[in-house]
């Protein structure tokens, strides 16, 4: 089995990719292609929104008996919260921000294309930094229901 080195392509060179999958003279399609990867990080963002969601619902009903609990119990409930939301302003700043396909224009079509990567990428990231910042997030809150329980 031999061990294929991964590429991560710079916008220019992953548009001439999508060329060669395509066509050169299909933008309709690659348009396409980007117009699903925006809707992957919208579905995938509205899940963690989800998240961020349930978890201040929680809180809502049962935070304060928690945060009565200990010292331990009541930092780690603000710290997971405080992760949780910045998680939230991250996603709505980034991968939820709607901006349409159609209104990116640079130049030509190929500098558009460019641009439009560009944009995903950007998202992509705050996608990913979403993510790590909920997991922190939900980290803090586990480890307050974990003390909360030991000391009742």
């Amino acid at each position: 089995m031999s061990t294929a080195q991964v590429e991560r392509l710079a916008p220019s060179d992953e548009l001439d990719h999508l060329k060669a999958i395509y066509g050169k003279d299909k933008p309709d399609r690659l348009y396409g292609v980007l117009t699903d990867s925006f809707n992957v990080l919208q579905n995938r963002a509205q899940m963690l929104l989800s998240l961020v969601t349930i978890t201040l619902t929680i809180t809502g009903f049962s935070g304060p008996k928690i945060a009565e609990s200990s010292p331990l119990a009541r930092f780690s409930i603000a710290f997971g919260l405080a992760f949780v939301l910045l998680s939230a302003l991250i996603m709505i700043s980034g991968p939820l921000r709607l901006s349409w396909c159609t209104r990116t224009r640079a130049g030509d079509i190929d500098q558009s294309i460019i641009k439009l990567i560009d944009q995903r990428n950007f998202r992509t990231k705050r996608y990913i930094r979403a993510s790590l910042f909920l997991v922190i997030g939900l980290t803090g809150y586990v480890f307050s229901v974990i003390s909360f329980l030991i000391t009742g």
